[in-house]
């Protein structure tokens, strides 16, 4: 019964903000379904001497076919990596996997799949291996962090469909009796750069997606969903495969949803749970799209709450990934838009976080600036400076590696360390964003509404006004894995090695 009281509460409110019917404003999906998906995290750096690899697949829930852009973003910058076209047929699953390209450290990522639906262009059957053509030019801002390959090894996945297909497109695409469409040469002929008048559709949704990050040799895996955003675009949106565009940026309406949940409605009893939704309209500010500041608004968190385990009798090991997708349409290394703080520079877009931590009974401790590590050279200790960091908690046990230039469990050279107590080895965490960005300044709409309505109150509330978003575009997951050792699996012995993924939980501040 309360189930179904907090899911009439939730249509309520969002069908006071108008949003319901033919309205259109992007969101993040509840029902983690989409027109765009976001993959926080893919990596093939090496921890403890094994390489992790990703893999990564995309459905088509729905009964039409669809072309999407797949874009590949390496961690620094977000600059661009692979990208290319895939198209999916009715019910389709892509896969694919991000393996090394050899076994030296230094090499890049190579994207390779067994999967049949096409993609423009073709991919070859060794698979691709990830550029650095987008940050190698000298003198660019991208460049500041190095040129080498060995950036492609890790950082995220944007998929976003470009529109629905109809036609003789989506037949050649769609899938047979065998399982294999029924002409890629279509789509993958020279002269194919833009599709047929008439053949492309506004975006129709219902994406879906995951992430796996394994780890063989040393018996690790574990997996996410991707985040998912609906209501994207209400038009078609083509490119060829090596467009920059379409990207996050490219929302139309630039319009968003936001919904908060868990306030308390003081001005009445003060016993009503609310839920409060915010609808805004962009502008473009201070050289940021409104399409961009749109789909931003949605990730805009002032803290990540998740947890840690660092347990000494199983050699417990935690990293949370922490993702800012968009980061790079704010920051360059000339201007820090908000909500950002500080501009590019060699050591990355630092930005300053606080972190809080407690143990399972309640104890606290505060992890202050000489607790984080490396120390950026032109920024305090307290910062997290890539658009894809990974906050690799230790706490000085003799299980924790003794390599603190990556982080414990994903490996990663795009790393802050939060050094904790000693007497700390499981709990639960804050990181929080302290820039006067994030705090101070905000981002703000150029018009919206808020509507709030609790379990006590009968009808909604709109109040009309300027929306401000605070905290920063976030999003990411927190891993642990525990070594048990060798086990007895019947007659032979095996390891007792494992690990598990799950996503970050946060506080959303808007104002009003």
């Amino acid at each position: 019964m309360n189930t179904f009281k907090r899911k009439a509460l939730f249509t309520a409110v969002v069908a006071g903000l108008g949003v319901a019917g033919t309205a259109e404003a992007v969101y993040m999906s509840p029902n983690r379904t989409g027109q765009v998906l976001i993959y926080p995290y893919y990596t093939v750096q090496s921890a403890g001497g094994n390489n992790w690899n990703t893999y990564i697949s995309v459905v088509n829930t729905t009964s039409i076919a669809k072309a999407v852009k797949v874009r590949v973003l390496e961690g620094k910058t977000s600059a661009e990596v692979l990208d290319f076209n895939l198209f999916l047929s009715p019910n389709d699953v892509w896969t694919a996997a991000i393996i090394p390209n050899d076994a030296t450290a230094t090499s890049p990522g190579r994207l390779v799949t067994a999967d049949t639906s096409c993609t423009r262009p073709a991919i070859p059957t060794g698979g691709v291996p990830f550029r650095n053509f987008q940050y190698s030019v000298a003198g660019s801002g991208d460049a500041l962090p190095g040129t080498g390959l060995e950036r492609t090894r890790e950082g995220y996945i944007e998929m976003l469909e470009m529109g629905a297909l109809s036609g003789t497109t989506a037949a050649a695409i769609t899938h047979g009796a065998t399982g294999v469409p029924s002409n890629c040469n279509v789509v993958q002929a020279t002269a194919f750069t833009t599709v047929p008048a008439g053949q492309i559709l506004p975006p129709r949704g219902g994406l879906m997606g995951t992430g796996t990050l394994i780890n063989v040799n040393s018996g690790r895996d574990a997996g996410y969903k991707a985040d998912a955003l609906d209501a994207w675009r209400n038009a078609p949106i083509y490119t060829d495969s090596g467009f920059v565009t379409p990207n996050l940026a490219d929302a139309v309406p630039t319009s968003s949803v936001v919904v908060r949940s868990g306030d308390i409605d003081v001005a009445g009893t003060g016993a009503s749970t609310l839920i409060t939704a915010y609808r805004s309209d962009f502008a473009l500010t201070s050289g940021v799209s409104a399409g961009a500041r749109a789909v931003a608004s949605v990730f805009m968190h002032t803290s990540v709450l998740n947890e840690y385990v660092l347990d000494n009798t199983s050699a417990s090991t935690t990293d949370w990934v922490i993702t800012q997708p968009l980061k790079n349409l704010f920051v360059d290394n000339v201007t820090a838009r908000q909500p950002y703080s500080n501009i590019l520079t060699s050591s990355g877009a630092c930005e300053l976080v606080g972190f809080t931590y407690f143990n399972r009974e309640e104890q606290s401790a505060v992890a202050l600036g000489s607790d984080f590590s490396p120390l950026p050279p032109s920024a305090p200790g307290n910062t997290i400076c890539w658009e894809s960091t990974v906050l690799s908690i230790r706490n000085g046990a003799t299980h924790m590696p003794a390599d603190s230039t990556r982080s414990t469990v994903l490996g990663s050279f795009n790393l802050t360390n939060a050094n904790i107590n000693a007497g700390f080895q499981n709990g639960w965490a804050t990181l929080s964003f302290t820039g006067v960005g994030a705090t101070t300044l905000g981002m703000g709409s150029a018009a919206g509404e808020r509507v709030a309505m609790g379990t006590n109150v009968v009808a909604a509330t709109v109040t009309a006004g300027v929306v401000t978003f605070y905290g920063l575009p976030v999003t990411g997951f927190m891993i642990r894995t525990f070594a048990n050792g060798g086990l007895t699996c019947g007659t032979a012995s095996c390891q007792g090695n494992y690990g598990a993924a799950f996503g970050h939980s946060y506080t959303t501040v808007v104002a009003p």
